[in-house]
């Protein structure tokens, strides 16, 4: 195209048509070649537009997504320092209560155990003692707890008691065993006895049956005389076969670790005559004639059943097994004979009542402490 300038400048110039042709071509030239160039480079260029475009939506999506986070971490931050907020009272309660306690302790000299009220302990002698932990004993199908009972004992006894009514309830039907007294919440003295004091005692009645031998539901103990027969309930009798079944359901309880069934001796002659009928075995009656004993110059036992189980393995430290017989109990009384009085054997000091049995007549100590000890 250059040498056709000056050739079409020359022809141009003779104003002749093929000089106007050439001219023509020469100046479109460049004008043709324009977009052939222009195309690639828009080519080049719409790429890298449209990755820039994306690039950037991608950012921005991260960037929401970033934000959004940072939105919930934010609101958990302030839910988590609301919950801690509130629950703040409650610790500092909980605070102040076990600076209390540990005051307490530092005060009575006592150990951490001791102050547990949580923590089951039946500490001291039936006698004279406490209880912590107890666990309140309630009426349900084959048990029914008397109005106005103090029904609050360990949990083996408590436990226990359930246990022997079901066992009875099973066996025989148509049972309910009538409980009475147990302990206070807190242990301690219980009006009307003078053992019941560390969770480990309890007071049942007497099964009853009526003249036709059905069963009798009562709302009170019923005492009994040396025949069977009710004493102020015309028609009613002892009923030695669920009587009978509740020593045993208990006895057979290995749990339950009872220790004394205390009654009269001539219903403790009664269960022992039926079992020997019954064929119950030799080893079970020796037991049972083992545990059942009649306390004398007390409580007679001719109402009810006092249970009493053994002190727990774990609580071995804090409770005493036995009643404690009361050092001075007679005025004027040698310091030796009330030593004595109060170290007297297990044999000798059984207590509801902490009263003397018939074996322990031979002892004038210990018979002694033991009068002291009857109901009030």
């Amino acid at each position: 195209m250059p040498l056709l300038r000056p050739l079409s400048r020359r022809l141009f110039a003779s104003r002749g048509p093929v000089a106007a042709l050439l001219l023509a071509l020469s100046v479109a030239a460049p004008a043709f070649g324009a977009p052939a160039s222009a195309e690639p480079v828009a080519a080049e260029q719409q790429p890298a537009s449209g990755k820039s475009a994306h690039g950037k939506r991608r950012a921005a999506r991260s960037s929401a997504g970033a934000e959004s986070e940072a939105r919930a971490a934010q609101r958990d931050g302030a839910k988590a320092k609301a919950k801690a907020k509130a629950k703040a009272p409650e610790r500092a309660a909980r605070t102040r209560a076990a600076k209390r306690d540990e005051a307490f302790r530092a005060q009575r000299g006592g150990t951490a155990a001791e102050a547990d009220e949580r923590k089951p302990l039946s500490k001291g002698a039936p006698n004279r003692g406490r209880l912590t932990g107890a666990v309140r004993l309630r009426s349900s199908r084959h048990l029914k707890v008397r109005e106005g009972a103090r029904s609050w004992g360990l949990p083996v006894l408590v436990k226990a008691l359930r246990r022997a009514a079901f066992q009875v309830a099973k066996k025989h039907g148509d049972s309910a065993l009538l409980v009475g007294d147990l302990s206070a919440r807190t242990g301690g003295a219980l009006d009307g006895h003078n053992s019941h004091q560390t969770g480990r005692d309890a007071d049942v009645g007497f099964y009853v049956v009526n003249s036709k031998g059905k069963t009798l539901r009562t709302e009170r103990f019923v005492a009994f005389d040396d025949r069977g027969n009710a004493i102020g309930l015309p028609g009613a009798r002892f009923d030695d076969m669920r009587n009978w079944a509740l020593v045993e359901a208990l006895l057979q309880d290995r749990q339950a670790g009872v220790k004394y069934l205390f009654v009269t001796d001539a219903l403790r002659a009664r269960l022992l005559a039926h079992a020997a009928k019954k064929r119950v075995p030799a080893e079970m009656r020796a037991r049972a004639a083992a545990a059942m004993m009649s306390p004398r110059d007390a409580d007679l036992h001719n109402d009810h059943f006092h249970i009493r189980v053994a002190c727990p393995a774990s609580m071995r430290g804090a409770c005493v097994e036995e009643s404690l017989a009361r050092p001075g109990c007679a005025t004027g009384e040698p310091k030796k004979a009330r030593e004595a009085a109060a170290l007297a054997s297990p044999e000798d000091v059984y207590a509801d009542d902490a009263s003397v049995p018939a074996t322990a007549a031979a002892s004038p100590a210990a018979g002694a402490a033991a009068q002291a000890d009857a109901p009030r």
